[in-house]
């Protein structure tokens, strides 16, 4: 990411979607890209010894939410059942997040929890009067992670199966980013920001399904010394095995990630703690960066 002209960011296209790009500036200019699929992906915090860390993933192949990214995914029609719940209303949600569709607004609130409980054991969810669940781990939990990542049942099944209630007040809006008009697998994505909750962890599924990784990593020292943290050599790894590339020492963050994941790492890592990074007021008008070409490379723009 570098900077641009006057209120513009800069970031590169990563080279996977390099042709696609150039296609786009040769043909496609001015048409509407696909229609983006609505999403959710969740920013954990935590105060590490050096700085706040953030809980990451990566996702094996090319994905839209990016290789390196947060606990996340699309929405699901499942999403919209009726569940106990706690915490700000759905009306209230849109509120929050500046949306004037309720109902997609819940539905984004909803694949948060689920995606998140899927891809890192986290429940936001407890039972009435007692606040959110303390321990979700053991094997009868991880087999229930394994069913709802094959859509076996619901979330909102879950949570009824076990009297549960979902918490809403557990997330944070963070941001809202779209896929730009040339990727043919656009998202629209909300950003939410949370903390895990008093005596859970998070822990892979079982399976790996679709996750090959996942950690907490400084954020601050991503930016700065990136092989002070275990990234980069999980990158050098897959380089090797396939032979992507002929350095396979070479660390670009820009290769890994989404521009919303690059703001959303930015801003773990100028936070002063975890507390103040949850507490900060955020600008979360959607941003869409735009495709332009710069020195005869194609560039993603954002107009801040």
């Amino acid at each position: 990411m570098s900077g641009g002209r006057g209120n513009e960011r800069i970031f590169a296209v990563p080279r996977a979607y390099s042709m696609a790009a150039r296609a786009w500036m040769e043909r496609g200019l001015g048409l509407h890209g696909s229609a983006p699929r609505h999403g959710a992906a969740t920013v954990f915090v935590r105060d590490g010894e050096h700085g706040v860390e953030t809980l990451m993933l990566h996702r094996p192949g090319r994905q839209s939410m990016g290789t390196l990214s947060f606990p996340g995914g699309v929405c699901e029609t499942s999403d919209d059942e009726p569940l106990d719940w706690h915490g700000p209303t759905p009306a209230q949600w849109a509120h929050k997040v500046l949306s004037e569709d309720i109902g997609r607004t819940r539905r984004s609130v909803v694949a948060a929890a689920r995606k998140v409980f899927v891809e890192t054991g986290i429940l936001l969810a407890g039972t009435p009067g007692h606040g959110v669940a303390e321990s979700v781990d053991g094997a009868d939990w991880m087999t229930s992670r394994e069913r709802l990542a094959a859509e076996e049942f619901s979330f909102a099944d879950l949570l009824a199966k076990r009297s549960l209630t979902f918490h809403s007040e557990c997330l944070r809006p963070l941001s809202h980013w779209i896929t730009s008009d040339f990727i043919h697998q656009r998202v629209d994505l909300q950003f939410y920001s949370a903390a895990v909750p008093v005596g859970q962890r998070p822990v892979p599924l079982a399976t790996q399904r679709g996750v090959a990784w996942l950690d907490w990593v400084d954020a601050r020292a991503l930016f700065e010394d990136p092989w002070s943290t275990p990234v980069p050599e999980l990158f050098r790894r897959q380089s090797e095995e396939a032979s992507l590339t002929d350095d396979p020492w070479h660390f670009d963050l820009n290769e890994l990630t989404t521009p919303g994941v690059q703001c959303a790492l930015e801003a773990v890592a100028h936070a002063g703690s975890a507390v103040a990074f949850l507490a900060a007021r955020r600008d979360l008008r959607v941003k869409s960066p735009r495709l332009d070409l710069r020195d005869g490379e194609p560039v993603l723009v954002l107009d801040e």
